[in-house]
């Protein structure tokens, strides 16, 4: 982070010794672990609450999901050919009086 060497930390310390004295320096320095401290606690107290609401949103949006919609139903090859098939001349259908209907006849054709 910073490109510091040995000389150059021996006249950062040298400086604050001379604007300071040696009794404060160590005041200063509890004052400056107090500080960081207290930092980065309000930090982890923001990641937390971030958390706390990022969860609460994901909740809220899984419980607002709309249902899945019904898929419409499957039609297969065979129900095409169903579908399109003339009716059965096989087997007359029944009646509601249960009685049999018969086809039409031709006047054509002698009974």
């Amino acid at each position: 982070m910073f490109d510091v060497g040995g000389g150059e930390l021996l006249l950062i310390l040298l400086v604050v010794i001379l604007m300071f004295g040696p009794k404060k320096i160590p005041e200063i320095a509890q004052q400056v672990g107090k500080g960081i401290r207290q930092f980065r606690k309000a930090q982890e107290d923001l990641k937390q609450q971030i958390r706390d609401i990022s969860a609460e949103i994901s909740v809220e949006q899984h419980e607002r999901a709309p249902t899945p919609p019904i898929a419409p139903p499957v039609i297969t090859p065979a129900d095409q050919i169903v579908a399109i098939a003339p009716p059965s001349r096989a087997a007359p259908a029944a009646d509601v009086d249960g009685q049999t209907e018969q086809p039409p006849q031709d006047a054509s054709q002698p009974s």
